[in-house]
């Protein structure tokens, strides 16, 4: 999995690629920490280019969640796919976070 991030008027977007599953979560588990830490407290996740998420990828956004709530910060996500978005509602995850779905 690749993860782009760029800046988008007042918040980081952070792009993950492919597939967001227990090989490759720690990968935006430690993007998303470093962006909370350096202030970076306006994110949006664009998932217009993953393709699927597991469990594991759903741990690290439950773990970012927490710590953006902790810093009084927004988390959202944007362009989930058919696929995506079925895991996000049989997880309950939908209610967790602000979803958008255009980028």
């Amino acid at each position: 999995m690749q993860i782009q991030e760029l800046r988008r008027d007042n918040h980081l977007v952070i792009e993950p690629t492919g597939r967001l599953d227990s090989n490759t979560a720690r990968n935006l588990d430690r993007v998303l920490t470093g962006a909370i830490q350096r202030g970076d407290i306006r994110i949006l996740l664009d998932f217009s280019k993953l393709e699927y998420i597991g469990s594991m990828g759903l741990s690290a956004l439950l773990g970012a969640a927490k710590r953006m709530k902790a810093a009084q910060g927004e988390l959202a996500i944007c362009g989930m796919n058919e696929r995506v978005k079925l895991v996000f509602e049989m997880s309950g995850f939908l209610r967790l976070f602000t979803v958008q779905d255009a980028c």
